[in-house]
């Protein structure tokens, strides 16, 4: 939301100020104005403006911005800064500690605005980009000021990859005095407890012409695990009912497979072991009728035994920033970053190994049953087997981060003009094990074991080759594998992944001439960057040893960018009937990528004051977005499959090779995105500010990947050549490989309105001490669809976890915050629409009845200030979240919406001084 134009300035921020962002409230919640408030109170001269690169005396921006300030952030006991920006409508927490739980992104929290892919959201941190590229757990949580998240497209002004938005994070560069804090939390269940330590501070040198900030903390986050509180978390899934119709069901288990072992063909059929090695009848829930490795009930293994529901992390942050003021006008600065996220884990059972074929002479099974197979013919029967007890992996994961940057900023001409530069440079080292999955051949020649010499078992291999290594395996009932036999068939597979950013930038702006009394504004500038990426496996995995993931090396793949923009704030009405001020903004950049070429974007957008109380804004813009280089130059993998080869319709079904990977030929994304909106700031009611904005973004080219038989339709079905030129045949016209690497193939489309009110209030006027805001923010999403050429999905208003652009159609908070001098209170609403699963052409034959409720959370805080000595203080607080503890919906295991954890509290103190 606007807030008043402010007249009285005559010195204008430099651009590097501009970059660390004093919030102006463009969007309008209370906070935004506390910031404003706490910007006069500092420098009155000083106006910085969000959603810009221009800083100019009373210009508002015409994207719409939310201002997130550091109260906001410290409501209900956040420890990072996804969680608290998760509770902001336009965002979608689409990978989190809930969602990262069986992959090896645990730790990464990336912001994803309109659900549109975390890729498309550009994060900054004091308005440079950092080499973890989009994740928000890598600085000192206590040292942010306020958070900027600008709600449409922004490439032009801060650079290629705002397709959705921007989320700029400010530190607090004049930090003054210490704070130190810890608090724990805990679930109403007796886990996911977390422990937070934290301090930060800063100090003034040389006569206040050198400043120093600093801040550290440390979280444990143990996570919801398997265990004593929650046993099991639960598999949920789609299953037909007596009807035939899919329906959200829980307590699946597998019909074909079992921890001790259960036999699926031949005589012994349906026949589990226990764990002498005797059989007894597999106790099977009930069956699918159309068939499927999936019942309901029965002793089956899951792999949701085993998974976390919140994965468990530990993360260590430190940062220092110096800044000193060699002149007046002349300030050099310099800021370094250290950030860790470990954690092990167990993963899951090794997922490659599950139907075993088992010689009828196996040297481990009982005479009995070898006579029953002998009776029967049978040489041979398969067996369903979860390898928990022997191949039970745990990841273990080390992510280290270092950054540093060295700048400065200055101005001339009485101020009218301001630079700033800078040189950063980042390095980050990814070292992720998966400990104890099977070795492909050893683990097969291990359980192919034999009677040897003396009755002794020994590996079938060990009676032609007798110096092999091979130990005998036991898989007949769980517990009974030989340690020796482990350690055989089994190994760890690591790689270790590195990440360098090299960023440098230069921004010179100013007001060259007025126009209406009002100054028309400039600003230039220019970015380099570069990145590289590097990746090395263990020796085992080079050799595609491992029954589940191998892995290719990649040595040095990088590229550069060089980027420049302009900028311009134009006046062209003002103090008029129905006109107090018209002001045009348009930016421009060029970007130039050594893999991808030159790009541009822009946009051209206006702020139109009738009066003082209501403003109209509206922005029209061309984003862009270079692919990654994960996706330019990612891991080539090898995938056996099979796909019905359309291009030879007499031909059968035809067994192939795909590659997945990167693709080098990507061309950039391209968005347009139109945002049109009013502000409300009524003078009859001061405190009052509301904000409405249409939003309405396409994206064509889109970056993707298909699966092979996918692009095989899509070559012979819809004739489109990307697809075809995937496909690799033989000498016999037979396809032999496809390369299903990522490709410029989909699109989307997302529109919808954003709301945003706050009221601020003292309540001296009714004799109570102490300021009330109430702040509300709900999002209404029209559309949300995508389109791939094989499939068009509208996710909008369905909650499922099936596919990943699924939205409700309503999202939505509330917050009353009481502070006093000596006690503070909040109270806070979401809501979550409700809806259903998925579109019927994600998930056919669902049950017309099946649908998920809307939500409402409550969640509560208080706190207690102590005040002792001057102007020192100690803060005790505690928070509930989820008060009323609302489950979440069925078959939504890893829901960006709902709260998985269920009621949690947590207790806190913090001391300042």
């Amino acid at each position: 939301m606007t807030m008043p134009v402010i007249r009285s300035s005559t010195r204008i921020a430099s651009a590097s100020a501009l970059a660390i962002g004093i919030a102006l409230a463009v969007s309008g919640p209370a906070s935004a104005q506390e910031a404003a408030d706490t910007t006069a109170a500092e420098n009155s001269e000083v106006i910085i403006i969000t959603g810009s690169r221009i800083s100019t005396v009373g210009f508002d921006a015409p994207t719409p911005t939310t201002v997130v300030s550091a109260a906001d952030l410290k409501i209900a006991g956040r420890t990072d800064i996804q969680a608290a920006l998760a509770d902001l409508p336009q965002f979608r927490m689409s990978q989190s500690a809930t969602s990262t739980n069986t992959v090896t992104t645990s730790g990464v929290s990336p912001a994803d605005l309109r659900g549109l892919g975390a890729s498309r959201t550009l994060v900054l941190i004091n308005g440079r980009r950092y080499v973890t590229i989009n994740d928000l757990q890598t600085i000192p949580y206590g040292l942010v000021k306020s958070i900027d998240v600008v709600t449409g497209g922004a490439s032009a002004a801060y650079g290629t990859d705002a397709v959705a938005g921007v989320v700029n994070i400010m530190l607090d560069n004049k930090r003054e005095g210490i704070e130190l804090g810890a608090q724990t939390g805990i679930s109403s269940r007796g886990d996911g407890q977390k422990y937070l330590l934290e301090g930060s501070g800063g100090f003034k040198f040389d006569d206040g012409r050198g400043h120093v900030i600093f801040g550290a903390d440390y979280l444990n986050d143990k996570g919801v695990i398997p265990g004593v509180a929650r046993p099991r978390i639960g598999a949920a899934a789609f299953y037909p009912n007596e009807n035939g119709f899919l329906e959200p069901t829980m307590g699946l288990t597998e019909n074909n497979r079992h921890e001790q072992g259960v036999i699926n063909t031949g005589v012994l059929a349906g026949q589990v072991f226990n764990n002498d090695g005797t059989l007894r009848p597999y106790q099977y829930g009930q069956i699918n009728p159309g068939g499927g490795s999936l019942m309901i009930g029965g002793e089956g293994y899951h792999i949701d035994n085993y998974r976390s529901l919140s994965a468990p992390i530990e993360r260590v942050n430190a940062l220092v920033r110096t800044s000193y003021d060699l002149t007046d006008t002349f300030t050099v600065w310099a800021e370094g970053n250290y950030n860790r996220v470990w954690n092990e884990r167990v993963f899951f059972p090794d997922l490659g190994i599950n139907q075993l074929t088992i010689q009828a002479d196996n040297a481990y099974l009982s005479d009995a049953i070898k006579s029953q197979l002998a009776t029967a013919g049978q040489t041979e029967f398969r067996m369903g087997r979860a390898l928990t007890d022997m191949s039970l992996a745990r990841y273990d994961f080390e992510r280290e981060t270092y950054q540093g940057a060295i700048g400065f900023d200055g101005s001339f001409a009485d101020g009218k003009w301001r630079y700033s530069a800078f040189v950063s440079k980042g390095k980050q080292t990814q070292d992720m094990t998966l400990k104890d999955i099977t070795l492909r051949e050893n683990f097969f020649n291990a359980v192919d074991a034999v009677t040897g010499p003396g009755g002794t078992p020994v590996c079938r291999i060990a009676l032609t080759d007798p110096t092999t290594e091979c130990r005998p395996l036991n898989l007949f009932g769980s517990g009974n594998a030989d340690a020796a036999a482990i350690d055989y068939a089994t190994a760890d597979w690591n790689v270790v992944q590195t990440y360098k950013l090299t960023n440098a930038g230069f921004t010179l702006s100013g007001e060259p001439f007025e126009l209406w009394n009002h100054p028309v504004s400039f600003a230039t500038g220019f970015d380099y960057r570069k990145q590289s990426f590097r990746s090395q496996y263990d020796e085992n995995a080079l050799a595609n040893r491992f029954t589940t993931i191998n892995g290719v090396n990649i040595d040095g793949v990088g590229n550069n960018v060089k980027e420049a923009f302009v900028e311009v704030a134009v006046p062209v009405l003002a103090d008029l009937p129905f006109a107090e001020k018209l002001m045009v903004n348009a930016a421009a950049r060029w970007s130039d990528y050594s893999t991808e070429g030159t790009i541009w974007a822009w946009k051209v957008g206006a702020t139109w004051d009738i009066n003082e109380s209501i403003t109209l804004r509206a922005t029209r813009s061309r984003d862009v977005r270079a692919a990654s280089i994960t996706e330019l130059f990612g891991t080539r993998s090898t995938l056996y499959t099979s796909v019905n080869d359309l291009g030879r319709p007499s031909s059968p079904l035809t067994s192939i090779i795909a590659y997945t990977g990167g693709n080098p030929e990507l061309q950039p994304e391209k968005a347009d995105t139109l945002t049109v909106g009013i502000v409300l700031t009524p003078s009859f009611l001061p405190g009052l500010r509301f904000s409405a904005d249409y939003y309405d973004i396409k994206i064509d080219d889109v970056i993707t990947t298909l699966n092979a038989q996918t692009i095989v339709n899509n070559c012979y079905n819809s004739n489109i050549q990307a697809a075809c030129d995937q496909i690799v045949r033989d000498g016999t016209g037979a396809i032999a490989t496809i390369n299903a690497a990522y490709l410029n193939i989909a699109k989307f489309r997302t529109k919808g309105l954003d709301f945003e009110a706050s009221y601020k209030t003292d309540l001296d006027s009714i004799g109570l001490p102490g300021q009330l805001n109430v702040r509300a923010l709900a999002n209404y999403t029209d559309t949300l669809a995508l389109d791939n050429t094989v499939v068009k999905i509208d996710g909008v208003g369905y909650l499922g976890s099936q596919q990943p652009f699924l939205v409700p159609q309503w999202r939505g908070t509330l917050s009353s915050v009481y502070e006093s001098e000596r006690i503070g209170a909040d109270l806070r609403v979401r809501y979550v629409d409700g809806g259903g699963y998925a579109p019927a052409n994600v998930l056919p034959n669902q049950d017309p009845s099946n649908s998920i409720s809307a939500r409402w959370y409550f969640d509560l805080g208080a706190r207690a200030y102590i005040p002792y000595g001057d102007g020192k203080k100690f803060t005790v607080y505690g928070n509930v979240q989820n008060l009323f503890d609302r489950d979440p919906a069925v078959a939504a295991v890893s829901s960006p919406y709902h709260d998985l954890i269920g009621r949690y509290f947590t207790v806190g103190a913090r001391i300042n001084f």
